[in-house]
């Protein structure tokens, strides 16, 4: 059973009581008793501050590790690998080989990424920013589940879309994998066969 600071002063004052009163009506002077008592109540109070600046010190810990955690979360979220260019909090990388739509999601989840997924009108002006003149790149969209209903690699839905007009057409219902046109200033897509050779852009 453990026993509080308070309840450890308390016995040890009552122990000098004792003893003192004992002493006092043996006329004696204080005994080994009292001073082994009085020892004790040191003790404890020496321990009681050790241990309440003990605690202060680990919570003290505690937070400048959260601190430090945060901190580092942010240098993390500023920079970027070699080849990845930054925009807001995301990571891009465009290759510089082709691959079909599957071989390049799968390059992108080996470098811890996926193929990129926009959502946001700046973010498709960013994504054409990076692409040369004219050049179509794998994205991560796809209606491969189900035929007509686009999806992102991440599971959301398409909301806001900037298809090509006429587009997606699924030509020869064998166009499940879409894919960014650079063009003008802020880029259109289109749907092609996923089995085409042409360069992808990550996202992490």
């Amino acid at each position: 059973m453990e026993i509080d600071d308070d309840t450890y002063i308390a016995l040890t004052v009552t122990c000098c009581l004792t003893c003192g009163l004992i002493d006092f009506y043996r006329s004696k002077r204080p005994s080994r008793c009292v001073t082994v008592c009085l020892g004790l109540l040191c003790a404890v109070l020496v321990a009681g501050n050790l241990q309440r600046s003990f605690r202060s010190l680990a919570t003290y810990r505690d937070q400048l590790q959260k601190k430090v955690d945060k901190m580092t979360a942010k240098v993390n979220d500023m920079l970027c690998q070699e080849n990845w260019t930054k925009f807001e909090t995301s990571c891009y990388f465009v290759s510089t080989v082709k691959k079909n739509w599957t071989e390049s999601r799968q390059a992108c989840i080996a470098e811890g990424a996926d193929l990129v997924v926009i959502d946001s009108r700046k973010e498709q002006a960013f994504v054409n920013g990076i692409l040369d003149a004219r050049q179509n790149a794998w994205i991560g969209l796809t209606d491969s589940v189900q035929e007509g209903v686009w999806k992102w690699v991440d599971g959301t839905s398409v909301t806001t879309t900037y298809w090509q007009p006429g587009q997606p057409n699924s030509y020869n219902r064998n166009q499940d994998c879409g894919e960014f046109v650079q063009e003008s200033s802020l880029g259109q897509w289109n749907d092609d066969g996923c089995f085409a050779d042409q360069v992808w852009i990550c996202e992490k």
